[in-house]
């Protein structure tokens, strides 16, 4: 990842000068010359130094810069600014390592400088050395924590590291700085989406999307649907799909969309557009794979995920859609197959195990479903989900306590989780005696 580098050497070397003794040693002229020599007056026009003949006054308009420490103390500092000077070349060459080694001898010991800790923070995420990119872009912060670059550094960082909720606050704050910054507002859409604030998200790449961009307006979309926001984009959709060469997504979008409102026919028409407009998309394939699944054609959902998995093998997606059909289809080796394969692919996705816990559920494997669910709450045991239907797994084993410490603890953590209110309820009314619903898997 390459960020961009600071390159103010008046800057760099300001904040070095500031270590140094007050006693003016050495005066850099503008012609080239240097005068070692003991500074006796200085006024707004002329510096009087002490000379062989006597005093001499030098105008200011003369000086380059005035070095205020030891002869040794100047070329040490004279070393360092080679140091950062290569250090800049090396970074632009692209030779990331030898860029931070350079820009680490430019350091000074107890000089706090800006320009420097940001550049070697861009150094260090070039190389992938996460930790110190972090350490050192956050001291650029500490001391300018208003400035646009840094800010921007530091977010960028953050967002190719998947650590959205870490970038937003500097792209927050940025857009007061920047508010006409379109590429800014689109990257603090993008994490707001991938954490899951799409409502905020639906608004940001709205608001692009008024200024021409149709992308940013299909993204919108996108982002409604996820939030359930479903009239608000189809009034989007429809605008983008009136157009004369509509956005080729805006039919998978809208194919999503009739799919959620399970308008099925609808949807496998506008599924079937967005094929013809962009057929390589893998995801309309996605699409179609699980709009027959919910239609309970599990041949044709089957042949779908098949499909994208021959194109894509580590497609996650695909590998579950393909264990619900095994699953609905009583195919159940085929079925557990595959949830192994998702649980040795990506072992830290909640939604993810969740989904797998369901699927063993639906195959009558309670013990593996709760083996799952230890896994998940390992991960995070605040998903409340997953407790949801861990206290399902326990009601299968006719174990109501633990069914119930379950739910408990489900409701505890949202308290708005129906399946669990609903499971918990049935549960005590069944101990009491009364009640013959059945559980509610969430």
């Amino acid at each position: 990842m390459k960020i961009k580098i600071l390159s103010c050497l008046s800057c760099f070397f300001s904040f070095l000068f500031l270590a140094s003794i007050l006693h003016a040693e050495i005066i850099q002229l503008k012609n080239g010359n240097a005068i070692e020599t003991k500074i006796l007056k200085e006024d707004e026009k002329f510096v009087t130094v002490e000379a062989s003949g006597g005093k001499v006054k030098i105008p200011k308009s003369n000086i380059q810069t005035i070095w205020r420490g030891t002869k040794e103390e100047l070329l040490q500092v004279r070393g360092k600014e080679v140091y950062f000077t290569k250090g800049m070349e090396m970074y632009k060459e692209g030779r990331f390592q030898e860029a931070a080694e350079n820009f680490e001898q430019a350091r000074s010991p107890g000089v706090t400088n800006v320009i420097l800790y940001a550049n070697l923070g861009s150094a260090y995420a070039s190389l992938g050395e996460a930790a110190k990119a972090e350490e050192n872009f956050l001291k650029a912060l500490e001391q300018k924590p208003n400035n646009p670059d840094i800010l921007l550094n530091l977010a960028r960082f953050y967002e190719t590291q998947g650590s959205f909720k870490l970038a937003i606050p500097h792209y927050q704050k940025l857009t007061t700085f920047k508010p006409d910054d379109a590429s800014v507002k689109r990257s603090l859409a993008y994490c707001d989406y991938m954490t899951g604030d799409f409502l905020a998200a639906a608004k940001l790449f709205e608001e692009l999307g008024e200024k021409n961009d149709g992308v940013a307006l299909c993204n919108s979309a996108a982002a409604y649907i996820k939030a359930g926001e479903l009239d608000r984009a189809e009034m989007i959709l429809k605008k983008l799909l009136a157009a004369s060469s509509p956005i080729p997504r805006a039919y998978l979008n809208m194919a999503t969309l009739h799919r959620l409102r399970k308008d099925y026919t609808e949807a496998e028409e506008q599924y079937q557009k967005a094929l013809e407009k962009d057929p390589k998309t893998l995801e309309i394939q996605m699409g179609l794979g699980q709009l027959y699944l919910e239609k309970k054609d599990w041949d044709k959902s089957e042949t779908n995920f098949n499909y994208v998995l021959e194109k894509d093998p580590k497609n996650l997606g695909a590998i579950y859609g393909l264990a619900q059909v095994f699953a609905q289809k009583k195919e159940f080796l085929k079925a557990g197959n595959f949830c192994e394969q998702l649980l040795e692919k990506d072992p830290r996705d909640l939604a993810m195990l969740n989904g797998v816990g369901l699927l063993y559920l639906r195959m009558n494997e309670p013990k593996k479903a709760l083996e799952v669910y230890s896994r998940l709450f390992g991960v995070d045991d605040r998903y409340a989900k997953g407790h949801a239907n861990a206290g399902l797994a326990y009601a299968f084993l006719e174990d109501a306590d633990k069914a119930l410490v379950e739910w408990t603890r489900a409701l505890e953590l949202d308290p708005k989780l129906d399946a669990a209110t609903q499971n918990k309820k049935l549960l005590e009314n069944i101990m009491q005696g009364s009640g013959n619903e059945k559980a509610v898997p969430k």
